[in-house]
């Protein structure tokens, strides 16, 4: 019994998306200026940045297509069994993560005149990007047997057909920024985080290819 089998070659991986920034943190609050006629009071801390999304994750290729698969023999005698595949799509990228939030600006001082003044709002996280599509798989290659005689043997071919790539997963959500803390730092206390960004989605998977043809014919030159 004689064996044949071919499988082409996959497809190439997609590109991975690019990594979202950070946000850029917010400015500090300007401190109390005091005066015997009158203080001028400080500001509170500027909000923070949102952070910039990931970028999508490139397409997986597609299979090249099989090299056609021709046997050629006097006698068909014994069992000959080949087979000619297609090969696999390559994979959809993933996705590039969400940047963080940009952390908020601290308050002013109070200088000792004043209450210090409250940190900004933390920068809100960006998204994720949404994972690549899946490349095509190949179509099955085509199988030709040629023979002179058929002495009492069999033939079985089979070309199936590549699987499409798998989906890149999306992007990881950025994370929310931090607030800003009162001015003078006196105690603890932060303002508020920013919100966190959402996951990029998964990209679809790529077609799958169609099956080829297997074709047993005499031999036109023997």
């Amino acid at each position: 019994m004689a064996d044949i089998e071919i499988v082409s070659a996959s497809g190439a991986p997609g590109a991975s998306g690019g990594l979202g920034g950070e946000g850029a943190r917010g400015a500090r609050g300007k401190d109390t200026e005091c005066h015997w006629d009158g203080d001028d009071r400080g500001d509170a801390g500027g909000p923070g940045g949102r952070g910039s999304d990931g970028g999508s994750g490139g397409r997986g290729g597609d299979a090249p297509q099989p090299n056609n698969l021709t046997i050629r023999v006097r006698d068909l005698l014994g069992e000959i069994s080949a087979k000619n595949s297609g090969g696999i799509g390559g994979a959809g990228g993933k996705g590039g993560d969400g940047g963080s939030g940009g952390a908020g600006g601290n308050g002013g001082s109070g200088s000792g005149c004043e209450d210090p003044q409250e940190g900004g709002k933390g920068g809100d996280g960006a998204n994720g990007g949404r994972g690549g599509d899946g490349g095509r798989g190949a179509d099955g290659g085509y199988i030709l047997l040629l023979y002179q005689n058929i002495v009492g043997g069999s033939f079985t071919g089979a070309s199936d057909w590549g699987a499409g790539g798998g989906g890149g997963t999306g992007g990881v959500a950025g994370a929310r920024g931090p607030g800003g803390h009162r001015g003078n730092n006196t105690d603890d206390i932060a303002a508020q985080e920013g919100a966190p960004g959402n996951p990029g989605g998964p990209g679809n998977p790529g077609a799958a290819g169609a099956r080829g043809r297997v074709e047993i014919l005499p031999d036109p030159e023997p």
